[in-house]
């Protein structure tokens, strides 16, 4: 439980400055030998950079001290009893900035100065020579975690990362071995980004967490609770509500004999899902009960999340921009003076069971064993193009696994729906293909859906260089947006109002305007002259443009997707999201490795 950390925190603090004060390192030092020290430092990391268990810079200190003639760095002040408090107080005030005090091993140094009180010479130089390089160690291992972050996102997330790193132009790795200034450096460095001191506040309160029971719901035996079905649980589910905040005090006598999943109750659990980004519909399956039954500790991990995601990229891009995220399935467009926000749906996500499927894909190599994976990518690009009537070239994923059955079934399927068939650029009769001696997995033709009302992109398209295809873009399928969880596409986004967008991305341009577009879209002009000769005009019709007509963007125009489960509204307040795509697990567990 958190105040057990905090409690342990704080003894751990406590006993290790009161070790401190106990050393008289002066006295050690006072009787030995310098230059007995750079044999033993110089085998000391012969030593330590062998360790394959702990995450450590002891190959890039090796050539450090070999430029220093492997001369000891901190001698001097390993003799000040502030400056070991001061580096105790570091190591366990870093916890509240997401970090884990272990991965830094200040216990470690502490216990060997007091090893090497106990010695005599020549062992105590051995033992000294180590306490130096476990001091450079920490010392440049949480300056690179506080700054660039424990983890490397391409690593942890894989290829659909590709957010660019932060740019820390004054960062060097050993500047913190300068003795002069890198103690002060390590307290003083803070990521810029605003929601940086806002988590480390949540972070803080949630250590600080008084503990308290913490019920846990048991659905054994239950796939999906609905409202309205029997079920032995309805205590627990009041339960965990007030334990969270979400329902007063009084339905806890009020259900602890109830047998049946209420209406009345299952209002509270929809409240909680539409603020979660949950299909508010009341029914407790996998997803709500994750939240409902997330502790204190699962609560702490995801704080640790969104504080690494920051480390990683942490760096506002010059305005206006547009900016996705992706778990909240909004996009919001930034002004240099205000925020403008709308909804959008995102990629659906890894099919149930995805890594199992996976294991059996490798070995089978079958298309039809293949698991899908629609997560919308994290990227970072610039607009390019604002595409009217944009056609749609149909990824053969969804060619095999969503539109071939229909096809060979009845190839007429296809101009039912607007699609041609294109051979090497050439449209093909569908007809005149048999279909049914072609694999779903190799289809040698190309499938474009044509511009119109009825096209999947919708009336607009945005475009910007990616590696995995994915664009922004209207849809005909409006109801989407009405879900909260609007995990519903095959990767690209979509955006539910798209001439907003339009608008915004064409703010600044000279050639091709907004009105211009919107003009060519059938729309009257935002220029209130401009749109009363637009309406006076009886000719207007005419400039409709019904094919696919591209707008470059002028001026540059950053869009990125970033990912996060925490966000705070204009008070400053919190909310948890939904992680949709399950990836705060992935980077805690990383974070979590020695």
């Amino acid at each position: 439980m958190p105040h057990k950390t905090l409690k342990m925190l704080v003894l751990t603090g406590m006993l290790a400055v009161s070790c401190n004060e106990n050393l008289k390192i002066e006295e050690i030092v006072a009787h030995f030998d310098p230059s007995e020290m750079p044999a033993q430092i110089e085998q000391g990391l012969a030593s330590l950079k062998s360790d394959t268990l702990n995450t450590h810079y002891f190959d890039t200190l090796t050539t450090y001290y070999s430029k220093n003639d492997f001369k000891p760095l901190w001698m001097n002040e390993l003799q000040d009893s502030a400056f070991r408090v001061s580096i105790l107080k570091l190591s366990d005030s870093c916890v509240y900035e997401g970090l884990k005090r272990e991965h830094y091993q200040a216990d470690k140094l502490i216990a060997l100065l007091k090893k090497a009180q106990k010695q005599k010479l020549p062992e105590m130089y051995q033992t000294l020579a180590l306490a130096d390089l476990y001091l450079s160690n920490f010392m440049v291992a949480m300056w690179h975690d506080k700054v660039l972050g424990r983890t490397d996102p391409r690593e942890v997330l894989g290829m659909k990362y590709t957010l660019p790193f932060p740019c820390h132009p004054e960062f060097h790795l050993l500047d913190v071995l300068d003795k002069d200034s890198g103690l002060i450096r390590l307290k003083q460095y803070k990521p810029a980004h605003p929601d940086f001191e806002k988590l480390k506040t949540l972070l803080t309160k949630a250590y600080g967490a008084t503990e308290g029971r913490e019920t846990m719901i048991d659905t054994s035996g239950i796939r999906k609770l609905k409202p309205g079905d029997s079920t032995k649980i309805a205590a627990q589910i009041a339960n965990r509500l007030v334990e969270l905040d979400l329902a007063p005090d009084s339905i806890i006598p009020m259900y602890a004999n109830e047998s049946v999943y209420t209406r009345h109750l299952s209002e509270f659990v929809k409240a909680f899902q539409r603020s979660s980004n949950l299909s508010d519909d009341g029914i407790i399956g996998k997803s709500t009960l994750k939240i409902l039954n997330a502790s204190r500790n699962d609560k702490i991990d995801e704080i640790r999340a969104n504080i690494e995601r920051i480390r990683w990229f942490g760096t506002e891009p010059p305005k206006p921009y547009v900016m996705v995220n992706v778990p909240e399935f909004m996009l919001y467009m930034h002004w240099p003076d205000s925020v403008k926000s709308m909804p959008v749906c995102v990629g659906q996500g890894k099919e149930r069971y995805y890594d199992q499927k996976l294991k059996k894909y490798v070995v089978s190599k079958s298309y039809i064993d293949k698991p899908m994976n629609h997560e919308t990518p994290q990227i970072y690009s610039n607009i390019d193009y604002v595409i009217l009537n944009p056609t749609w070239t149909v990824p053969s994923s969804i060619v095999g696994r969503e539109m071939y059955a229909h096809i060979v079934r009845d190839p007429g399927y296809l101009h039912r729906n607007n699609y041609q068939v294109l051979k090497n650029g050439v449209v093909v009769n569908p007809y005149s293909i048999n279909w049914r001696r072609l694999k779903p997995g190799n289809i040698p033709y190309t499938i474009r859906q044509n511009a119109g009302d009825d096209n999947s992109l919708g009336k607009i398209k945005f475009t910007f260089r990616n590696p995995f295809d994915v664009y922004l873009h209207d849809t005909p399928l409006k109801s989407k947006f009405k879900l909260n969880n609007r995990a519903v596409s095959h990767g690209c986004v979509r955006v539910q109002s798209p001439v907003d967008l339009t608008g915004f991305v064409l703010q600044q341009n000279t050639r091709v305007t907004y009105d211009d577009v919107l003009i060519m879209m059938g729309l009257s002009p935002t220029d209130t002259s401009r749109a009363r000769k637009w309406r006076e005009d009886s000719t207007s019709y005419k400039k409709i443009v019904k094919k696919t007509h591209p707008v470059r963007v002028e001026q540059k125009m950053t869009v990125f997707f970033d990912y996060k489960t925490i966000v705070f509204d204009a008070n400053g307040t919190a909310r948890f999201i939904f992680d949709v795509y399950d990836k705060n697990r992935q980077i805690v567990e990383a974070m979590n490795r020695p």
